[in-house]
């Protein structure tokens, strides 16, 4: 076995808009070349970014050749139904992650991947580890489906999800 065969062949982006401007999240993409860009937020709207509710930002995306795609019914980090929450409130993700919506979720992204597109998953929260796309979408994708994932910040960086993760479970350990 060479060193290759051991890392994922397929790749998936993560970004928080965050408060950027749609011509600061834009250049962020374009410096990767990423072309669709998966809403992975439970509800589309933000009262605080306006310019990233579905109805502006779908548009805004098309204007500059990318692709807008809502995924939070499928992939989305809140919920509504109250099975997946525990006595204090917080999303049980290890649940999530088994359900069948999650993982038809999953496996409809891993498709666009697999058919060549450049695909980043976009949530609200800049900081990728205090957020799902991190805490339940990366674990899975890392783990179960052997897909690098790669989290862009605000900055421009790129911080490689498995690093995090391995720290997490060495953590754990402790």
């Amino acid at each position: 076995m060479n060193a290759t065969s051991c890392r994922p062949q397929r790749e998936v982006y993560t970004i928080g808009h965050s408060n950027h401007s749609v011509t600061a999240f834009c250049d962020l993409l374009a410096g990767h070349d990423l072309q669709i860009v998966v809403d992975v937020r439970s509800s589309p709207f933000s009262k605080h970014v306006p310019q990233f509710n579905k109805k502006e930002i779908a548009p805004a995306l098309t204007g500059q050749n990318r692709q807008y795609l809502f995924m939070g019914d499928l992939v989305g980090g809140k919920p509504a139904d109250p099975k997946w929450y525990d006595e204090r409130a917080k999303v049980r993700y290890d649940l999530l992650a088994q359900s069948t919506s999650f993982q038809q979720g999953i496996e409809r992204i891993l498709k666009g991947v697999d058919q060549g597109y450049r695909i980043v998953l976009m949530c609200a929260e800049e900081n990728p580890l205090q957020c799902h796309r991190h805490l339940l979408i990366a674990r899975t994708l890392e783990q179960e489906k052997k897909t690098a994932v790669l989290h862009l910040r605000g900055d421009g960086a790129l911080l490689r999800a498995r690093d995090f993760l391995a720290s997490a479970e060495q953590l754990k350990l402790f």
